[in-house]
C-alpha cells in the first residue's frame, strides 16, 4: 500500500514530467518545499519500490506502476476540485488546499460516485484533464432515457444528471436526485405540468425541465 507521502511525490512528479520530461530532484524539492537531500533519499526508495525511474544527470520518470498511482490520485484531486466548485460553491482559487486535504481521505468508490453526480467532467476547473477511471463506467448512456420520457408507473435507476448548470444540480441533489437511487414515474400532469416521482417514500413533484435532467435506465 502506497503511503500519503509517496502519493504527493508521484502525482509531484507527475504534474512535472508532463512539463519536463524527466525530472531532476531540485524541481521536486522547490515545488513540494522540501530540502533536495530528503527528496533524493525519497525518490531512491520510490525507485527501489518500482515505482520511478532513475536516470543518472537527468533526473526520474515514473514508471507504469508509478504512473497508475499517480493518475489515481490526481484523478481524486481534480474532481474533488470540481465538485467543491461546482456543487459546493467553493472559489476555484481555495478548491485546490481543500482538495489536498481529501484525497487521501475519500474512497475510489465515493469519487466515482462524485463524478457521476456531476456527468462525469473531463477536466478540472483550471482547465487540467481529469485522468479516466480505471473502472469502466457502470452506465451506458444509450440505454440511459430522461425521466420526463418513461412513462406512467414506468420504475428505473438514475445513472447520472446531465446538466452543466451547477445551481440546477445543486438543486436536484437536495431533492434525493442522485445516481443510484431508484425512482417511480407516478403521473405526468397534462399541459406540461410537473411529473409527480417517488423515491422510497417521498413523492416529489418535479418540473419538466428538471426531470429532463434526471438520468434514469429503466427497470425490466
Amino acid at each position: 500500500m502506497v503511503s500519503e507521502n509517496a502519493e504527493d511525490y508521484l502525482a509531484c512528479i507527475y504534474d512535472l514530467t508532463r512539463a519536463e520530461g524527466a525530472v531532476k530532484t531540485t524541481a521536486i524539492a522547490a515545488k513540494l518545499d522540501l530540502t533536495p537531500a530528503s527528496v533524493t533519499e525519497m525518490t531512491q526508495k520510490l525507485a527501489a519500490e518500482g515505482y520511478l525511474n532513475y536516470e543518472k544527470y537527468r533526473g526520474v520518470t515514473l514508471t507504469a506502476k508509478g504512473r497508475k498511482v499517480a493518475e489515481r490520485i490526481k484523478r481524486r484531486h481534480r474532481l474533488l476540485e470540481r465538485f467543491l466548485v461546482d456543487i459546493v460553491g467553493m472559489k476555484k482559487e481555495q478548491s485546490h488546499d481543500e482538495a489536498m486535504k481529501l484525497e487521501h481521505n475519500v474512497s475510489d468508490g465515493t469519487v466515482e460516485r462524485l463524478s457521476q453526480i456531476m456527468n462525469y467532467p473531463t477536466v478540472c476547473p483550471d482547465g487540467d484533464p481529469i485522468p479516466p477511471s480505471e473502472t469502466p463506467a457502470e452506465h451506458d448512456p444509450d440505454l440511459s432515457i430522461p425521466l420526463d420520457e418513461m412513462g406512467d408507473g414506468d420504475e428505473g435507476k438514475i445513472t447520472h444528471l446531465s446538466c452543466e448548470d451547477s445551481a440546477k444540480i445543486k438543486r436536484l441533489i437536495s431533492m434525493g436526485f442522485v445516481p443510484g437511487r431508484r425512482v417511480r414515474l407516478e403521473e405526468k400532469v397534462p399541459m406540461g405540468g410537473p411529473v409527480l416521482v417517488q423515491m422510497e417514500e417521498l413523492k416529489v413533484a418535479l418540473s419538466r425541465d428538471y426531470a429532463s435532467k434526471v438520468m434514469v435506465r429503466k427497470c425490466p
